[in-house]
């Protein structure tokens, strides 16, 4: 059998990379492994070393993928883990890559539904389903998200919700006959997660307040 040996070892920005004379592509791994274990060129390894080595490698260029994607925006744990998946990275060493972040603080379900839920009530108005539907859509499980919306949205009104949301639109609905404008309202606040007696008491809030002001400009003309 034919022996496995380090052809040859270059030190990169991020770490050093190992040519095995076995594999192709070289096994990239943190400078302090190579210097600890004195794995020079010309060193032969057994079989049992060099798996502990491919491991080592995927586990340091897995570590240093996340800290990349978690330097650029918030995640899931359930995103990030889709992401480390899609550069195909095996499942132990995102397991043990995620349990990482997880004891720092970095990867917390619970602290990013709440920011992403009050992001949403700030800049988009919106119903319970809909803020649900938000929270699993970026892989938040059902019972954070359903916790999380019911605990932020006990301290909202939906129907002050609904107007506050409706308003955003009202310039462009307000401009309608009231049966047309009603069913726009309706629909737009429906595809917000709004149900029918929010919407309704918004529309009917934001129409009688286009009367009365329809009623001044008349007065004072």
């Amino acid at each position: 059998m034919e022996s496995v040996y380090i052809e040859k070892v270059k030190k990169l920005a991020g770490g050093v990379a190992l040519y095995i004379s076995s594999i192709e592509t070289p096994l990239l791994l943190p400078a302090s492994k190579v210097e600890r274990e004195d794995l020079k060129e010309g060193a032969v390894l057994t079989p049992a070393h060099l798996e502990n080595l491919k491991v080592e490698s995927e586990l340091f260029q897995c570590d240093k993928k996340a800290a990349a994607l978690l330097s650029q925006r918030d995640y899931s744990i359930g995103q990030f883990r889709q992401k480390l998946k899609f550069k195909n990275f095996g499942e132990n060493t995102i397991r043990e890559i995620v349990h990482k972040y997880k004891s720092r603080g970095l990867l917390d379900d619970k602290k990013y539904a709440a920011k992403v839920v009050s992001r949403i009530l700030q800049e988009k108005p919106s119903g319970r389903p809909f803020l649900i539907a938000s929270l699993r859509s970026k892989l938040i499980p059902r019972e954070l998200a359903d916790e999380t919306v019911d605990s932020l949205f006990q301290n909202e009104d939906a129907v002050s919700l609904a107007v506050d949301a409706l308003s955003k639109r009202w310039r462009q609905f307000g401009q309608f006959e009231v049966e047309q404008a009603r069913t726009k309202s309706y629909n737009y606040l429906s595809r917000r997660g709004f149900g029918y007696r929010a919407a309704r008491a918004a529309f009917e809030k934001l129409w009688q307040k286009k009367l009365e002001d329809d009623d001044k400009d008349v007065r004072i003309y």
